[in-house]
């Protein structure tokens, strides 16, 4: 008969997926706002009943929640490749997973309130999304592990 031991860890979870979701969420605010800024005529927000703000709330928010689900999926791809995935293989997923959900909520513009000019638009704040969002990730991993 297998033997039952208890795992004590220091690690939670749910705080990890609500940090990583926090993570998400600011800098998925951070870049739309700016590329809307810099780029207007290639993502726009807001529509004639959502404010911009709101546009940026909604579509953020949503990029967010998709990012944040996709994370345990990933953890069960390593689990059944019984090894650690690279950075290189989780940038590479997550781009992936962004421009899907880029293209998503662009599609649903009249709820959402963000659209692009272009595929291109999609692939390009995907791949900036994708980098910043790294970054964010892997600092919030360092600060969780000095703790």
């Amino acid at each position: 008969m297998a033997k039952n031991t208890s795992i004590t860890t220091t690690e939670n979870p749910g705080m990890t997926l609500v940090l990583s979701f926090a993570v998400l969420f600011i800098v998925n605010m951070i870049v739309i706002y700016f590329t809307n800024m810099w780029f207007g005529t290639n993502l726009v927000l807001g529509t004639m009943s959502l404010s911009t703000l709101w546009a940026l709330l909604l579509s953020a928010g949503t990029i967010a929640v998709i990012n944040t689900f996709s994370i345990p999926f990933f953890h069960e791809w390593e689990i059944r490749r019984a090894r650690v995935l690279s950075s290189w293989e989780w940038m590479a997923g997550y781009f992936v997973i962004n421009v899907a959900a880029i293209w998503l909520v662009t599609r649903a513009a009249e709820i959402f309130g963000m659209g692009v000019s272009s595929w291109v638009v999609i692939l390009v704040l995907a791949a900036v999304l994708d980098f910043v969002q790294g970054i964010g990730m892997m600092s919030l991993q360092s600060m969780q592990k000095q703790q």
